[in-house]
C-alpha cells in the first residue's frame, strides 16, 4: 500500500486539530487548558474562562500556581486550611513527566471568589508540555466537611452519654440494692428521682442534635419579629427586665432554629444578670450581638460556656448555650462571647448575611 500524500496528511492533521479543538470548547463542566513544560499556560479555550472567570489575555503565559487560592486571605468565602494550599508547582509537574496526577486544592477566580478544584496534569507527547483538566468540586468538598462535623458530633454525643448517664445509672443500681435490702421506700423516692434527670438529660441531648442538623433551606427572616417571640418565650418582661433592639435588615435563616437561639440567649441573660436587667440586641458590619448589664463571664470559662452539660448554677442543665452554638454552626455562623460595654456578657453571633 502506497504512502498518503502529504496534502491528505495535512488535511487530516488540520481536521484532527479542528476535531480536539472543538472537544475541549465543547465541554461545559470541566476547564481544560494547556501548559508548557515550565507551566505556563500556552491555551486557554472557552470553558477554562467560564470557570476561572479570567480572560485567555490574561492568562496566557502565566504559571499554573496563579490560579490557586492564597491562604489567610480573609474575603475568601471559604475558610482554606494551611495544608491545603500553596502546592509546589514544579514538583507537580515533574511527577506528571511520566503519567497523569491528580490534584485537588483551593483555586481562586477573577472575582476573588475560590472554589475547591479537582485537576489532573497528564503530559503531552515528546515533552511538549501538559495538559491540565480542573472541576470545581466545592459541593463534595463542603459535603465531606459536613460528614465530618456529623460525626465529630457522634462521637461527643457518645462521650456524654457514656459520662453523664453512668453515674445515674450507678447511683438507681446502688439504690436498688438497699431497696432490696431495707424495703425502704425511700430509696425508690431517689430512684424516681435519678431516673427524671436522665430523661430530662436524654431530651436535652435530643434537642441539641436537632438543632445541629445543617440548614439547607433557609428563607429570608425578619429579626424584629423573631426576638419579639424570642423575648415573649423567656417570660423576662413580667420579671422587670428590659429589652431594646435596633433596626436591622433581614437575613436568611431557618426562623424556628434562628428563635431559639435567641430565646436561649434572651434567658441565659435574664437567669444570670438579675430580673432587673436590660438587654440590648443591635447589628455588627457581619453579624448580630445581644448584650446584658449583669457581671458579665468570665474570661477563664468563656470557651466553656458553650460545651454540653456546662453550667455555673446548681438549677441549671449546662445545655442552652450549646444549643447556641449547635444553631449558630448549623446555619455556618459563630459565636463567641465578649464584655458588653456596660461590663456585662455580649454574645457575637458573626458570618451572618444580611438581605
Amino acid at each position: 500500500m502506497s504512502d498518503p500524500p502529504d496534502g491528505y496528511r495535512r488535511r487530516r492533521t488540520q481536521d484532527e486539530e479542528a476535531l480536539y479543538q472543538h472537544l475541549i470548547e465543547g465541554v461545559s463542566s470541566h476547564a481544560i487548558f494547556m501548559l508548557d513544560s515550565d507551566g505556563m499556560i500556552t491555551a486557554w479555550p472557552t470553558p477554562a474562562r467560564t470557570l476561572y472567570g479570567y480572560e485567555s489575555e490574561s492568562m496566557l503565559g502565566n504559571n499554573l500556581r496563579d490560579l490557586f487560592a492564597d491562604d489567610g486571605t480573609a474575603e475568601f468565602d471559604i475558610d482554606i486550611d494551611e495544608d491545603e494550599s500553596h502546592p509546589d508547582v514544579a514538583a507537580m509537574l515533574a511527577e506528571a513527566e511520566d503519567d497523569t496526577i491528580k490534584d485537588e486544592q483551593w483555586h481562586q477566580r477573577a472575582n476573588g471568589s475560590v472554589f475547591w478544584a479537582t485537576m489532573t496534569i497528564s503530559p503531552l507527547e515528546h515533552n511538549e508540555g501538559y495538559t491540565v483538566i480542573s472541576q470545581d468540586t466545592t459541593a463534595r468538598k463542603q459535603y465531606e466537611r459536613m460528614l465530618e462535623h456529623q460525626n465529630d458530633r457522634l462521637k461527643e454525643f457518645t462521650d456524654i452519654l457514656a459520662h453523664d448517664l453512668r453515674n445515674p445509672l450507678n447511683v438507681i443500681d446502688g439504690r436498688l440494692d438497699l431497696y432490696q435490702e431495707t424495703g425502704d421506700p425511700e430509696h425508690i423516692e431517689s430512684i424516681e428521682a435519678t431516673t427524671d434527670r436522665m430523661e430530662q438529660l436524654v431530651d436535652d441531648l435530643i434537642r441539641v442534635a436537632r438543632q445541629g442538623n445543617i440548614v439547607t433551606d433557609p428563607e429570608p427572616t425578619d429579626i424584629r419579629d423573631v426576638i419579639t417571640t424570642a423575648w415573649e418565650g423567656t417570660g423576662g418582661t413580667a420579671d422587670g427586665a428590659t429589652l431594646d433592639y435596633e433596626t436591622m435588615r433581614p437575613v436568611s435563616a431557618d426562623a424556628d432554629r434562628l428563635c431559639e437561639l435567641f430565646e436561649n440567649l434572651l434567658r441565659n441573660a435574664v437567669d444570670h444578670a438579675g430580673s432587673d436587667v436590660t438587654v440590648q440586641v443591635g447589628a455588627l458590619p457581619d453579624g448580630i450581638y445581644i448584650e446584658d448589664n449583669g457581671p458579665g463571664i468570665s474570661e477563664d470559662i468563656r470557651e466553656e460556656v458553650f460545651d454540653h452539660g456546662f453550667t455555673t448554677r446548681e438549677e441549671g442543665s449546662g445545655y442552652g448555650l450549646s444549643v447556641v452554638r449547635s444553631i449558630a454552626n448549623a446555619h455556618g455562623w459563630d459565636v463567641r462571647v465578649a464584655t458588653a460595654d456596660a461590663g456585662g456578657a455580649q454574645f457575637e453571633i458573626t458570618g451572618i448575611e444580611f438581605l
